[in-house]
């Protein structure tokens, strides 16, 4: 496993690269492996996010 720290922004940047990709892989309907990886991604962001102050 994979410990990263990122500044606010820098995770507030990632989380809106992921987003993009993911409403790419929506709208052509892609179902491939890395799809579940980015949600995962997505998740652990958004959730590092809300416990910053």
């Amino acid at each position: 496993m994979v410990h990263i720290e990122l500044e606010r922004v820098e995770a507030l940047e990632l989380l809106g690269m992921v987003l993009a990709h993911l409403n790419n892989a929506e709208a052509a309907g892609d179902l491939s492996p890395r799809i579940a990886t980015l949600l995962a991604v997505r998740d652990k962001l958004a959730a590092g996010l809300r416990e910053q102050p």
